[in-house]
């Protein structure tokens, strides 16, 4: 069994940063559980993040981009 981790992102930051570094943590036998990946139009937000990316989850990484939070 791999390592699951929840990513959580600004949308701003996923083009610049987070799907480059999600692609890596794959790369490297770590299951990345990103919404880009994970979700199609239709499905409920909360069903999808909570009942299988949080819940099936071992850890949870929350990138904060420093746009917009530290001004």
């Amino acid at each position: 069994m791999s390592l699951r981790v929840f990513i959580s992102h600004a949308s701003e930051d996923k083009d610049r940063f987070v799907t480059n570094f999600a692609t890596k943590l794959r790369e490297n036998g770590v299951d990345a559980w990103l919404d880009r990946w994970e979700m199609l139009p239709g499905d409920s937000l909360v069903d999808k993040i909570f009942e299988e990316g949080l819940k099936e989850a071992h850890a949870v990484i929350i990138i904060l981009g420093a746009d917009g939070y530290f001004e």
